[in-house]
């Protein structure tokens, strides 16, 4: 789009985001430069005074012909931060769900589409800064084998170098705040073998753009019948997967991705309802750079009803997600992607569970070989006994269980704790325990005597300064929103157009779920909304996104934003 602006906005869209994005984009300005004071205060004048020092006494021992020094140096051996350029954030997407092929050789695997009717698109969206410039970004496809990443592809051009590392804009060349939004719909991202993917994004002004992407999957035929939408997420050293199943008529597959430029050496470790799993082949996992790698997790620890993994990397973030599908008989029992779930911790809330009426999931869970198919939460104890408490909210408030919601799991061991009697509607669930806890929740879509399809549901952190969240295209979706002591969150609808919306505000109260449907964000004849951005008002507000299809149902996360990195910690000394 172009940097030239007509002093007064003459496109509808444009006047809906300038209302709006003056006093907005004020408020998140001054936030940042807050936390810019707290994080350099001081830094500079230490590490100069430091460095100066030790430049003066090395010189003065050099006079005088010796290199040892009378006396020793007083240094400050503080850690101060080194300034650093703003680097490029990327986030890692999960490739469509493929049945697994060649696991009669081993634990590693290829995959193969096997449905007529499958669709999958990928949803980027970029918004720019206040004089409408956007950042450069990339897609590149991370296949299995070492030959590295595929050619990236182009999403928005490259800014200059002065662009990415230069001070944040404040407006357009007119002194008008302007900012828009930039939304690419991809099909079959990852090619024909369904590869996972891997979005780059530039800085701008010294800081990480906001963006976000969302994959969505969809099936009518075939073994992998159902619905899946995934966020993409950030490569880490450390993921935890909670919920995966390996008992007869499921196949779970950990998909592991190397997005960057170093080798990565991956570690598992296997967490089951008898304990600690140890399998051959979970240490030493070598990721070459641009590689991705799947496992089949039946190989590892067959026959476990709910299996967690910690995945921890050496070198190289990488990424980590588990496919999982299942067959009832010759019925198709839903697909899903689990995505990481939050740290262990002693609380854990998990927003965005949709559960089907008490009758509903009782008729489908009273069939022969469903008895673990309904609505539960998934808990693992890596390190400790741990006993819980497992509280569901709604949209009054917490329910009653029947189970009472109590629960105790035994170190290195995981539970199934089944949500029962719940009425159809989106649910949070939140776990307090006396030892930390890794969490995860599924949620059930379907009939009994007929295809059933499972969400499945991640802990996530409250939402930090400002989140943007993209809506997966042609797909229903919900914002679950969540605070335990009560609050509010604005929300700004970014139109699929480029435009953002009016902004509105969303009180919550305390313990209770609100669901906020991406469709009643906007004006009847608008276009349709394709991300929200999401900004904390009040208290901390927790977020995740349900999303519901023809064939059944998903969710996915809404992480805390990854703050833009000032620089490393640098110790001064010898």
């Amino acid at each position: 789009m172009s940097q030239d602006q007509d002093p007064q906005p003459t496109g509808r869209g444009q006047r809906r985001t300038q209302r709006a994005a003056e006093a907005r984009d004020q408020r998140r300005q001054a936030a940042l430069q807050a936390h810019q004071r707290g994080v350099v205060r001081k830094a500079p004048v230490a590490a100069g005074l430091a460095g100066a020092g030790v430049v003066v006494l090395v010189a003065a021992a050099v006079t005088a012909g010796s290199l040892i020094l009378s006396s020793t140096p007083q240094v400050d051996g503080a850690a101060v931060p080194a300034a650093l350029n703003a680097v490029p954030a990327q986030s890692l997407c999960a490739g469509p769900p493929r049945l697994p092929a060649g696991a009669e050789e081993g634990t590693d695997t290829q995959f193969s589409p096997v449905s007529t009717s499958a669709d999958s698109g990928l949803t980027s969206v970029l918004l720019s800064d206040l004089a409408g410039r956007f950042p450069g970004s990339s897609l590149v496809n991370l296949p299995a084998g070492d030959a590295g990443a595929g050619e990236p592809e182009e999403l928005t051009a490259p800014q200059p170098e002065e662009v990415q590392q230069g001070t944040p804009a404040t407006s357009g060349e007119d002194g008008v705040p302007v900012r828009e939004a930039t939304v690419e719909d991809l099909s079959s991202p990852g090619g024909d073998a369904g590869d996972p993917t891997a979005v780059t994004v530039e800085p701008i002004g010294g800081q990480a753009a906001p963006a976000d992407a969302v994959s969505l999957y969809s099936a009518s035929d075939g073994d992998l019948a159902g619905t899946d939408a995934s966020s993409c997420g950030a490569p880490a050293h450390e993921h935890w997967l909670a919920g995966a199943t390996t008992t007869v008529g499921s196949t779970a597959v950990l998909v592991l991705s190397n997005p960057s430029a170093s080798a990565s050496t991956v570690d598992l470790s296997l967490f089951g309802g008898s304990g600690p799993v140890e399998a051959p082949g979970t240490t030493g996992i070598v990721l070459a750079p641009g590689e991705s790698r799947s496992m089949v997790l039946g190989g590892l620890a067959p026959d476990e009803e709910h299996l967690a993994v910690h995945v921890t990397a050496q070198g190289g973030a990488v990424g980590a997600t588990v496919q999982q599908h299942r067959l009832f008989g010759v019925t198709p029992g839903g697909v899903e992607i689990i995505q990481p779930t939050a740290a262990p911790s002693q609380t854990a809330v998990l927003p965005g569970l949709v559960v089907p009426s008490a009758s509903n999931a009782e008729a489908v869970t009273g069939q022969d070989g469903y008895e673990q198919a309904g609505p539960a939460v998934l808990l693992a104890a890596p390190t400790a006994d741990a006993t819980a408490e497992i509280t569901v909210s709604g949209p009054e408030g917490p329910v009653e269980l029947p189970e009472g919601g109590v629960v105790d799991v035994e170190a290195g061991s995981t539970v199934r704790f089944p949500l029962d009697g719940l009425d159809h509607d989106i649910y949070t669930v939140t776990v307090t325990a006396d030892a930390p806890l890794v969490a995860g929740a599924r949620g059930l879509s379907g009939q009994a005597d007929g295809p059933v399809d499972l969400s499945s549901v991640s802990a996530v952190g409250p939402l930090g300064l400002e989140r943007l969240v993209a809506r997966p295209s042609g797909a229903d979706a919900n914002l679950a929103l969540y605070s335990d002591a009560g609050g509010a969150v604005e929300i700004t609808p970014v139109l699929s157009d480029g435009s953002l919306g009016e902004s509105l505000v969303r009180e919550l109260g305390p313990k209770s779920t609100r669901a906020v449907a991406f469709d009643d964000l906007a004006d009847g004849d608008a276009p349709e909304v394709s991300a929200v951005l999401l900004e904390t008002a009040e208290g901390q507000v927790h977020a995740g996104v349900d999303v519901r299809g023809e064939q059944g149902i998903s969710a996915y996360p809404v992480v805390p934003q990854q703050q833009q990195v000032s620089g490393v910690p640098v110790r001064v000394g010898y």
